[in-house]
């Protein structure tokens, strides 16, 4: 079987993985077709130190990251003995068959943000995101009406516009598409979402067994409502054995677009994601992981009194920590550079084992180092081959995946951007397995 994970060490703590064939494997798709990507990065940046901060908030902002380095220094002990135990032979990364992109104008630190020529495919995404809200509550929406705006319509038309078409084994099914998909089959669907009266059509692969929610996670309620009309039609659960977040947290060098603009900062980010209710989705014995940034006062508002993992009743248990890596398994940048980190932390929590019982963190939290090469803005290694032997029954679990851009098989994914690299111009065929491709031809 085909395997994104380029290394392992026999303790599993330690993995090497790249990053477009986990999205591929995740598929659950049997073909060899690739996933388009950016050039591999073969040396490390060099982090041009910004200018002293002057303004009281940036001074405090520059001592709160300061305020981290006990945690830093635990974590830059276990980058550097993974780094020193993966061997690999050769690069770092499989090669890579690449998208045409244009790269940003600014620092080189900046190069790993580029302007994808698929703006369209964004604009349509915010389009359709609105679409589905119409379940939820009617209250007055700016980021909603921008998006009915720029697609020149009012939300009654917008949905009148757009149907969905695909081929499941018996014959072509077409319906209104608002935003909503889950494929019951053992197989991937080609789903064609076109616009009425024009000849303007995006396709999607969608996995088999997947589901899907287009709708901006500020609104939990149409989410709700759909997610009770699916998973009632189809008989899915309705709690989950895993659940991972990566919210797009307020940040200097954010690069997130769409719905999630960060107008409130922090207190909008928590007020929403306290909001989504994501404790009433938690099976017992649950996993749950949430991708944070390395600022001190992001960790609290997880894992410190009244945050997040407190009110969900998860206690952590393991610290993933991604660390982005050259061709040539360097780190991206210095890991002692003050002002950025070539990582990322996966806090991974468990879920109580019934409603009477209140979890606590573990006595000795397990540290796993995870390098991968980095890849598109915002492509973040799928995690579900490292997860699955965690799961009661690696074969039969639920998953549920929020702010994720790509689906994945047996999973439900929720979200603005939810297929966005499912669009078929994210994929080509592999020249040496044309003849088992289930993936249509990129033009």
């Amino acid at each position: 079987m085909r395997t994104s994970i380029l290394y392992q060490n026999p303790e599993q703590d330690i993995a090497l993985v790249d990053i477009p064939t986990s999205i591929v494997v995740a598929q659950g798709v049997d073909n060899h077709d690739i996933l388009l990507s950016t050039a591999p990065l073969e040396e490390p940046f060099f982090l041009q130190q910004p200018h002293e901060p002057k303004t009281t908030k940036s001074k405090k902002n520059l001592a709160e990251d300061l305020s981290s380095a006990e945690k830093h220094a635990e974590y830059k002990a276990e980058i550097e003995r993974a780094l020193a135990t993966i061997q690999v032979p050769g690069p770092w990364c499989v090669p890579r068959k690449l998208i045409t992109q244009v790269p940003k104008s600014g620092k080189s630190s900046d190069a790993m943000a580029i302007d994808e020529p698929e703006k369209e495919l964004e604009k349509r995404l915010r389009e359709w995101s609105a679409l589905n809200e119409s379940k939820g509550d009617d209250a007055f929406d700016f980021q909603k009406m921008m998006a009915l705006i720029e697609a020149n319509a009012t939300s009654t038309e917008a949905v009148a516009q757009w149907t969905m078409s695909y081929k499941p084994s018996t014959s072509e099914t077409k319906e209104s598409w608002t935003g909503s998909f889950h494929n019951a089959e053992t197989h991937a669907l080609d789903l064609a979402i076109s616009k009425s009266g024009t000849d303007e059509e995006y396709r999607f692969k969608i996995p088999p067994k997947s589901s899907l929610f287009l709708s901006d996670s500020t609104h939990s309620d149409a989410f709700r409502a759909s997610f009770r009309e699916v998973t009632e039609e189809y008989t899915l659960p309705r709690h989950f054995d895993l659940i991972l977040l990566d919210p797009p947290w307020p940040s200097g060098s954010a690069k997130r677009k769409g719905a999630y603009e960060q107008m409130g900062g922090m207190p909008y980010m928590m007020k929403m994601l306290s909001k989504m209710d994501i404790d009433s989705y938690v099976e017992h014995n649950a996993m749950v992981g949430i991708w944070i940034t390395n600022k001190q006062s992001l960790r609290g508002h997880v894992l410190g009194p009244g945050g997040l993992f407190e009110k969900w009743n998860v206690g952590l248990v393991e610290e993933w920590i991604w660390v982005k890596t050259t061709t040539k398994g360097e780190p991206m940048f210095n890991l002692d550079s003050l002002w950025r980190k070539p990582y990322e932390v996966l806090l991974l929590g468990r879920a109580a084992p019934n409603s009477w019982t209140t979890m606590a963190a573990a006595p000795e939290v397990k540290k796993r180092v995870i390098a991968a090469v980095p890849d598109v803005h915002s492509r973040k290694p799928c995690l579900k081959e490292l997860l699955e032997p965690y799961m009661p029954d690696p074969e039969d679990y639920s998953a549920l995946e929020i702010f994720s851009r790509y689906l994945v098989a047996g999973w439900t994914s929720w979200g603005n951007e939810v297929i966005k690299f499912n669009w078929e111009k994210y994929w080509t065929l592999d020249p040496e397995n044309i003849g088992t491709s289930k993936w249509k031809t990129s033009t």
